[in-house]
């Protein structure tokens, strides 16, 4: 299944630069910390597909936050992410309708011994990662924590520039 990943922001369609920096470093953040952390628990479950089956829902659920928040809106609570997903799909991560995320996210398995396909969402995951406009730091390396540490600066810079207040970042910085 080939999907379109980030296509509003390549579509031209784009947020007042204030909105902007905090959304795509929010993104960035979501993805260096969350989806990291999801995508290597995937590997460390290889032989547990109850567990497979929940990180792929916590990390559709992940892909919801993150297409609310790249409209420039706040997201839903925790506990609608992937109701909302399901039902409409994603627009600004990736063009998928809720359909196609079941199929992607191999989401009619039934929680017994089979094991689930992650391939399309490691795909996925991968494509995204490669496609995001800048570096998404990786905490689970060796030199990621410095690499943490760099963004965050990167990030403040951008939203001095921006005319934004960099205050979001300060629970970042807390969890770094």
């Amino acid at each position: 299944m080939e999907l379109a990943l980030f296509p509003g922001v390549r579509a031209g369609r784009g947020l007042p630069p204030e909105t902007a920096v905090r959304a795509w470093a929010t993104t960035a953040w979501l993805m260096s910390v969350d989806g990291r952390a999801y995508v290597e628990d995937l590997d460390g479950g290889a032989d547990q597909p109850q567990l497979r089956q929940v990180v792929k829902l916590r990390l559709l659920e992940l892909f919801s936050e993150i297409d609310t928040r790249l409209t420039g809106a706040e997201p839903a609570g925790e506990g609608h992410q992937l109701a909302l997903a399901l039902e409409y799909g994603l627009h600004e991560v990736c063009s998928a309708t809720g359909p196609e995320l079941v199929q992607l996210f191999d989401l009619e398995q039934e929680f017994g011994g089979e094991l689930a396909d992650d391939a399309g969402v490691r795909d996925l995951w991968n494509a995204l990662c490669e496609a995001f406009p800048g570096q998404i730091p990786d905490p689970l390396v060796a030199s990621g924590q410095s690499e943490v540490l760099r963004a965050l600066r990167n990030w403040s810079k951008l939203c001095t520039a921006a005319g934004t207040d960099a205050a979001f970042l300060e629970p970042f910085l807390k969890d770094a």
